[in-house]
C-alpha cells in the first residue's frame, strides 16, 4: 500500500510495516529546523537584561518545529509498532520527522536490508530521565551507549550521570542499561546540540601538562543532560514540534577551577609535614591564566544551541550524533558553523543565550589557606578524594597544592529572602 504524506500528520500505517513510501517532489529548505528557546526568555529588543539562575533547579526548554511543507512525514524509528493500529509514536516509543526519502523504501521497518538514504531527524518521547534510574524508553540504543557515553565525561566536575549513590555507602555505577543521564548527544532527542563556553563545557587536557583547554579547542555537546522530550503532530500554525526539556543539574554551567592554596615557601612543622606558606593563594579559571584566588559567586555563560542531521554509519549499521565540536575555523569559539565544517549537516539556526548563574560559591571555612568547596556536596563523588568544582593543583611550582589547615563549614541560610533582579 502506497501512501502519500502531504502533512505532519498524513503518514499511514504502511509507513511502520515494510512498507513503502513515495518520494518527496521537493528537497527541505536550506534550514528545515526552526528552533526556539522558551526558557530562559531570550533578551527582547528592550530589554538586555542577562537573566539570572541559581545554581540548580532552572529550566532549558527548546523547541524544534519543522514546516508542513518541509516534511515528508513522521516514520517509526528502530523496530515495529507491535498491534498498535496507529502510526505515530508515543512514550517509550521512538519516531522520526522525515525529511525525504528518495527510493520510497522506510528502511528502519523491521527485519528490512534497505539503504538508508532517508533524511530525517529522530525523537524518543519520555517523560523524565534521571541519574541513576533506569531510563524507560530506550528506543535508541546506541545513543545510551553506557561505554561511550562514560567516555565523554570530564576527569573533574560537573554533575555525576551513570552513578547510583546511596548515603553512608561508596558510590556504584549504575547497571550496563543506561539511565538517560549523559554527557553526550541526549538519548531522546539525539540531534540538539547544546554548548557552553564555562566549566565542563570546555575540553581540557585533564591532569596532563596542567588542565589546559585542548587545541584545537573543543566544546562537549550537553543536550545529553536534557530530562524530558515530547512532541506535537500539528501545532496552530501547521508544524510539527520536538520540545525538549533540562532542569539543569549542579555544576553543569558553573565553572571549572584549578587552585593552589599553598604558594611560595613552605613551612614544615617538626614531623615534616606542612604547616603554612608564605603566598597568596592562586587560581585557574577555566583553564586560564594563574591569578590570585577569590571568592565568586557568579558565571555568566553563553549557551549556544541548534539541530544537526543524524548520520547513517554504513559500518556499525546505525545513526551516529554529534558528540563533541571542534573548533575547525580557529577564531576560538564553538558553534554551528565549526559543526558544519566539521560535515554534519545543521538543520536549523543557531541560538545564542547568555545567562548569570549565582550560587556558584561552594567555599568552605574562613581559613587562609583552607580548602574550597568543602562544605556542600561532592561534584564527582565516585573519586572519593573529595573533590568538587575546584581542583587543588600546584600552579607556582613549588611542589605544594595545599597545606593542613582548620576547616570549619559555615552555618546554613534561612529566612525569606528577594530574589535578585
Amino acid at each position: 500500500m502506497n501512501v502519500r504524506l502531504l502533512t505532519p500528520v498524513a503518514l499511514a500505517t504502511a509507513l511502520c510495516a515494510a512498507g513503502t513510501v513515495p518520494a518527496h517532489a521537493a528537497p527541505p529548505s536550506q534550514k528545515p529546523v526552526t528552533l526556539e528557546q522558551l526558557s530562559p526568555l531570550p533578551p527582547t529588543s528592550t530589554s538586555s537584561a542577562l537573566p539570572i539562575e541559581f545554581r540548580a533547579g532552572w529550566p532549558l526548554i527548546f523547541r524544534a518545529s519543522v514546516k508542513a511543507k518541509d516534511m515528508l512525514g513522521l516514520g517509526r524509528a528502530y523496530g515495529p509498532q507491535g498491534f498498535d493500529r496507529q502510526p505515530f509514536e508515543e512514550i517509550g516509543q521512538g519516531g522520526a520527522i522525515v525529511f525525504t526519502n528518495p527510493d520510497g523504501l522506510w528502511s528502519y521497518a523491521a527485519a528490512t536490508n534497505y539503504p538508508h538514504d532517508e533524511r530525517l531527524l529522530d525523537f524518543y518521547p519520555d517523560q523524565g530521565d534521571v541519574s541513576g534510574v533506569l531510563d524507560d524508553a530506550q528506543n535508541a540504543p546506541f545513543s545510551h551507549d553506557p561505554v561511550l557515553k562514560f567516555g565523554l565525561r570530564p576527569e573533574f566536575g560537573g554533575p555525576l550521570p551513570q552513578y547510583i549513590v546511596n548515603p553512608g555507602a561508596a558510590p556504584v555505577l549504575a547497571p550496563a542499561t543506561a539511565d538517560g543521564v549523559q554527557f553526550g548527544a541526549d538519548d531522546d532527542f539525539p540531534g540538539l546540540v547544546v554548548l557552553s563556553n564555562v566549566g565542563v563545557g570546555i575540553v581540557f587536557d585533564d591532569f596532563a601538562d596542567g588542565w589546559n583547554p585542548v587545541l584545537p579547542r573543543q566544546a562537549r555537546n550537553l543536550a545529553g543532560f536534557s530530562n524530558s522530550v515530547g512532541y506535537e503532530l500539528s501545532d496552530r500554525n501547521s508544524r510539527t514540534s520536538i520540545t525538549s526539556v533540562m532542569i539543569v543539574p549542579r555544576y553543569l554551567f558553573s565553572h571549572v577551577r584549578v587552585v593552589d592554596s599553598c604558594t611560595g615557601t613552605i613551612t614544615y612543622d617538626a614531623g615534616g609535614l606542612p604547616l603554612d606558606c608564605s603566598g597568596s593563594p592562586m587560581q585557574r579559571i577555566d583553564g586560564g591564566p594563574a591569578t590570585p584566588l577569590t571568592t565568586f559567586d557568579e558565571s555568566q555563560a553563553e549557551i549556544r544551541a541548534f539541530v544537526v542531521e543524524p548520520a547513517w554509519n554504513s559500518v556499525s549499521g546505525r545513526l551516529d550524533y554529534l558528540e563533541t565540536v571542534v573548533d575547525m575555523n580557529g577564531d576560538g569559539l564553538l558553534t554551528a558553523a565549526d559543526a558544519q565544517a566539521m560535515g554534519w549537516r545543521v538543520l536549523s539556526n543557531e541560538i545564542v543565550t547568555r545567562i548569570r548563574q549565582i550560587g556558584n560559591d561552594l567555599s568552605g571555612g574562613p581559613v587562609p589557606h583552607a580548602p574550597l568547596s568543602m562544605c556542600n556536596g561532592y561534584s564527582r563523588p565516585d573519586r572519593g578524594d573529595g573533590v568538587r568544582t575546584d581542583l587543588f593543583m600546584d600552579v607556582d611550582g613549588n611542589g605544594l597544592s595545599l597545606a593542613r589547615a582548620v576547616f570549619v563549614c559555615p552555618g546554613g541560610n534561612s529566612g525569606v529572602t528577594q530574589p535578585p533582579r
